[in-house]
């Protein structure tokens, strides 16, 4: 009678591990300041424990990520930008549920909302 008790365990384990949130892998992303969207593409990969991540759009080049951190769905990062010649930097407060991420970047008193989705892996052939 233990059999399927055990089995139970097993599968709720395999079910959880299943539904983990993960923020590594490619995100198309859009900002809007006030109706002025830009688009861009939030990259995260993962070396050993550490967190990767960089993003690019065209407006404001690429800007490889500071103190990238994912706990509880929360996905955290600083990206410095250049805005008239000057250094600001950009503070990333998002949540992630399944492929989908939304926040704000914290701007110099502003908060500017984040929406956007991962891209789905290439089908390998």
């Amino acid at each position: 009678m233990k059999t399927p008790w055990i089995l139970s365990i097993v599968l709720i384990a395999f079910v959880a591990t299943a539904q983990t949130v993960t923020p590594v892998g490619e995100w198309n992303l859009q900002s809007d300041a006030q109706g002025q969207i830009t688009k861009f593409t939030l990259t995260v990969s993962k070396e050993g424990e550490t967190l990767k991540g960089k993003v690019v759009s065209e407006t404001y080049g690429s800007q490889d990520l500071k103190d990238l951190k994912f706990e509880n769905g929360s996905l955290t990062f600083t990206r410095n930008i250049e805005i008239g010649g000057q250094a600001v930097a950009m503070a990333f407060k998002g949540k992630i549920e399944g492929d989908k991420l939304t926040g704000n970047y914290s701007l110099e008193g502003f908060e500017i909302p984040v929406t956007g989705a991962r891209k789905s892996p290439t089908p390998t052939k």
